[in-house]
């Protein structure tokens, strides 16, 4: 009898302790949700969600109120937690941003439905709408601002896809609404950052940042001085400058003047002037030669670097077939590629480069060189005739022999420099003081050195600044939206802002791309593929010898209308069988470069489907076993 109370005692017991860890837990639940709102615990690998410190320094140096109005249709929670998330965490941090101005950044929330109001000012401001359904209706998230003297800023829409770069969006355009002097820099080359035919005019997006952060100018033709409100001179890709050029640059650096200069000694980004003819030669290595040895860099021209570790797949045709191959020129680099310790890429994940050259400091040099991108040791100096003109990514990977040590793609140079000039103005160059735009006055004293160290970022690849190395486009709901998948652009814009003394922007740059490889699966890919490509290339050729003896017996035969003999139609016959056996061997060979990679894939997968069942259910049967021998136990105690 008390065996059995004692049963329904537990029993109750334990549905009463059941019931009250239910209620705990919703209590816990419901109290973290309202004491730790603005708590988060930030486990990702670029600290995606922690505020930087460059964000802080913003939001705390804002003199004057801004305003920045939020837009968001309820409409879009229909969609699901896509949308919902996202808008979710929009709020959160611009109420931290709120919180951390100190009330100068003021905020408010309108929801603006069809035929609104609220859906013409969101109109009015320039945000995008959204097609949501079939009648034509348009839902809006997008953020706009205003400061105290009516400069604007707007994000038109508010792109999930770009959650990475979100802080990066929202930290610019509050920026930009409590700073309106903009650094000015000066751009001077011939790089088409302005669009040419093959995009339709449109900017690159490298330059649409530019205009966000700095005033831009381009300067064009012969240039008598660098007037003196310029801040920055950026040379992208100059391929054409006359003496009186250089000099007014190299007057500018004597004068304390900053540079960041994009030299590239195969430049694939420059369309030819029209249609069918080729490309215009890339010279700007060979013009800025004077400048590079004043300031005691060197960039082999004809020389470009190819890193096995770091190539790119494309795709590419290999004896007739189209293949996806490495092609060493085209670099994807990552954090171990990049100056951890350097401002200007510390932060940045992953960055792209195209037919890059190798920078070097000159014997005897003044300055010194502090490098921030970097190549593998697996890597080499391949000459620009090999890849400017139909290149074959498979016959440079059989050519390919490592060095054995990284080159220098982008690097910083400081020190004490002298002109390029010693002897004053070239011939045909005159010094005036006459009075140049914007109020500045020239100098007419030639100087023959710096007033201060060199502050200079020399990068030794200008293809790395266009759309197409940097930037995939993406179509969703009739929207097309442009997704970074490396950092190139940051990078850009750091080394500028760095040269322009602004310093609280660049910690919140590049915290993050959507591009992220499956690196062991890379490796594997790697090496099959270089395992396998030289012997590829070998059966190709011998594919390709035997074709040829084919065709000539063919040849001989029809030229000469005698019939071949048993002895030389035997022989055909014997070379016929020889390629076949060739390309059987070539399709085996061609296979083994997926053997690995697929079996990796498959292991993966079975651990993915198989691995947490079978552990959950070892582990539910240890506790049976487990459970099991504690009522043995308990029953042979009261037996």
């Amino acid at each position: 009898m008390w065996q059995k109370l004692r049963r329904i005692d537990r029993g109750r017991l334990g549905l009463i302790g059941i019931g009250l860890a239910i209620v705990l837990f919703v209590s816990l639940n419901l109290l973290s949700g309202y004491l730790f709102t603005s708590s988060r615990l930030d486990l990702t690998e670029d600290r995606l969600f922690t505020l930087s410190e460059g964000t802080k320094q913003v939001l705390g140096a804002i003199d004057e109120p801004v305003d920045l109005r939020l837009y968001y249709s309820q409409q879009l929670d229909e969609l699901g937690p896509y949308f919902a998330g996202h808008a979710r965490r929009v709020e959160e941090l611009l109420e931290e941003y709120q919180r951390l101005s100190g009330g100068k950044l003021r905020i408010e929330r309108l929801d603006p439905e069809p035929f609104s109001p609220e859906e013409d000012l969101a109109v009015a401001e320039g945000l995008r709408g959204l097609p949501v359904n079939d009648d034509g209706a348009l839902a809006y998230f997008g953020l706009s601002g205003r400061n105290s003297t009516d400069d604007s800023q707007v994000i038109g829409y508010l792109a999930p896809e770009r959650a990475n770069f979100l802080e990066y969006d929202l930290t610019k355009m509050v920026y930009d609404l409590s700073n309106p002097d903009k650094p000015v820099v000066a751009v001077v080359g011939d790089l088409p950052l302005m669009g040419g035919q093959m995009n339709r005019y449109q900017p690159w997006r490298v330059l649409e940042a530019m205009y966000q952060f700095f005033d831009v100018r381009f300067l064009g033709g012969s240039q008598q001085a660098i007037e003196n409100d310029v801040d920055v001179v950026m040379l992208a890709q100059p391929n054409n400058l006359d003496q009186a050029s250089l000099y007014a640059i190299d007057q500018f650096v004597m004068r304390g003047g900053r540079v960041v200069a994009f030299a590239d000694p195969l430049t694939e980004s420059i369309e030819p002037a029209q249609p069918g003819m080729p490309p215009p030669e890339s010279k700007a290595i060979e013009t800025l030669e004077p400048l590079l040895a004043a300031w005691g860099v060197a960039i082999e021209p004809g020389k470009v670097v190819g890193d096995r570790r770091a190539a790119q797949r494309v795709q590419a045709s290999v004896g007739g077939r189209q293949v996806v191959v490495d092609y060493l020129p085209w670099l994807a680099l990552d954090e171990a590629n990049l100056e951890a310790d350097d401002a200007v890429v510390g932060e940045l994940s992953r960055l792209t480069m195209r037919s890059a050259g190798a920078i070097s400091a000159r014997e005897g040099a003044t300055t010194g060189l502090e490098p921030l991108i970097v190549s593998s040791p697996l890597a080499m100096k391949i000459d620009v005739a090999e890849v400017s003109m139909m290149p074959d990514p498979a016959r440079l990977i059989a050519d390919f022999q490592p060095a054995g040590e990284p080159f220098v793609l982008a690097t910083r140079v400081t020190g004490p420099v002298k002109s390029a000039f010693p002897d004053g103005p070239p011939e045909g160059v005159e010094r005036e003081a006459e009075p140049l735009p914007e109020g500045g006055e020239s100098d007419a004293e030639h100087l023959s050195e710096a007033s201060a160290p060199l502050n200079l970022i020399l990068v030794a690849d200008a293809d790395m600044l266009a759309d197409s190395a940097w930037i995939r486009s993406q179509s969703l709901l009739g929207q097309e939206i442009a997704i970074p998948v490396a950092s190139n652009g940051d990078f850009a814009i750091n080394a500028i802002d760095h040269l322009a003394g602004s310093q609280g922007l660049i910690s919140l740059r590049g915290r993050g791309v959507t591009s992220r490889p499956f690196e062991v699966v890379r490796a594997m890919e790697q090496e099959a593929e270089y395992q396998y490509r030289a012997k590829e290339q070998e059966l190709l050729a011998r594919i390709d010898e035997t074709e040829q003896k084919i065709r000539r017996l063919q040849d001989e035969e029809q030229q000469s209308g005698v019939i071949l003999t048993a002895a030389q139609q035997e022989e055909i016959d014997d070379f016929r069988t020889e390629m076949i056996g060739l390309r059987r061997e070539l399709r085996d060979v061609q296979r083994s470069l997926r053997q690995d990679v697929e079996q990796l894939s498959t292991t993966v997968k079975v651990l993915n489907i198989w691995a947490v069942p079978v552990l959950v259910a070892l582990v539910a049967i240890a506790l049976a076993l487990v459970r099991h021998r504690r009522r043995a136990r308990a029953a042979h105690a009261h037996a």
